[in-house]
This record gives C-alpha cells, sequence and structure tokens, in this order.
C-alpha cells in the first residue's frame, strides 16, 4: 500500500490514480514513489504521470512512444445528447475537472468520473469508480474498465445520455 500525496489515503501501490480523491498520482521514476509537484523533492527527477510510469515495463521512468495525436485518431468524434455536442479528446471528465465543463453543471457526475484516451484505432472509454456510474448501451462499465467508443453506441454519464456520432 501506498498514501496519495494528495488526500493521504492508502491505496494499492500498483495505482495511476487515486481511489479515494480521484487525481492521478505523479510517480518518481528514481525513487519509485508518488510525490507531488513536477519533481521529486528528494531527488530531482522529473515526476512521471502514473498511466505512464505504470505502462513501463520494468517501472523505471523509461521513455515511451509518444501517443497518438487528436488529429492522427480514426473513429467517432464526439457525445451527443442533453443539448451537448462533446468533442472527444484525451483526458479526464467529471464534475470538478477536466475535458467537458459541461458536466459542472450536473450534480450526479461524479468530481473525478472518468477518463478518454485516444489510440490509433479510436476512443477508449474508463470510469474512475464514479458513484452513479459510466454506461455503455445499458451495461455498466467496472472501475478501471475500458471500453472501445463505436459511432452509435449510446454512453450514459451518470445521469446524462449521449449518442456516439
Amino acid at each position: 500500500m501506498i498514501q496519495c500525496p494528495e488526500c493521504r489515503s492508502m491505496i494499492p501501490d500498483d495505482s495511476a490514480f487515486c481511489d479515494q480523491c480521484g487525481k492521478e498520482l505523479k510517480w518518481c521514476p528514481e525513487c519509485k514513489k508518488p510525490k507531488r509537484g513536477t519533481e521529486c523533492p528528494v531527488c530531482g527527477c522529473d515526476l512521471v504521470p502514473g498511466r505512464k510510469y505504470l505502462a513501463s515495463p520494468s517501472s523505471s521512468g523509461e521513455v515511451l512512444p509518444p501517443q497518438p495525436t487528436t488529429a492522427s485518431i480514426q473513429g467517432p468524434v464526439a457525445l451527443v445528447g442533453n443539448g451537448w455536442r462533446l468533442m472527444l479528446q484525451q483526458g479526464e471528465f467529471g464534475r470538478s475537472c477536466g475535458i467537458w465543463p459541461e458536466l459542472s453543471t450536473c450534480p450526479y457526475v461524479s468530481g473525478h468520473h472518468g477518463f478518454i484516451e485516444g489510440h490509433s484505432g479510436g476512443w477508449k472509454i474508463s470510469d474512475r469508480g464514479s458513484t452513479n456510474g459510466t454506461f455503455i448501451n445499458g451495461r455498466k462499465l467496472a472501475t478501471a474498465e475500458q471500453y472501445e467508443l463505436k459511432k452509435g453506441d449510446r454512453v450514459r454519464i451518470a445521469t446524462l445520455d449521449f449518442t456516439v456520432e
């Protein structure tokens, strides 16, 4: 178990995000511990986002291949519903953070609700353990389960319904 540097909760030591506060952990590749800020106060190394650090084969902070840019991603482009057109882009989404500020108006959306990740084949959505869930075509995603979005999929974020275009 490790301690989240943000909220001080004890969480599993293979966490990219805090199970309690939802923040993405930043890891020191030298000390192999999560820290606050942009560089480690102990050794001075640049901190690495949890997803990249844990994806590294040896978790040693190796340089990873660049992520695809939005322009290079194929497939769906937006979630449409509730009078909104939410363009798909990589990042966290929720009531108190992220890529879609529109979600801040819905009290049923968790503060750090989920994550959208781009890859060459399209877009993947995942839930961060939100209170009211993320549903795809009526099925609730398990925490951290990734689903590749396809045109026509129905997405429910808490109480908000969207269709993938």
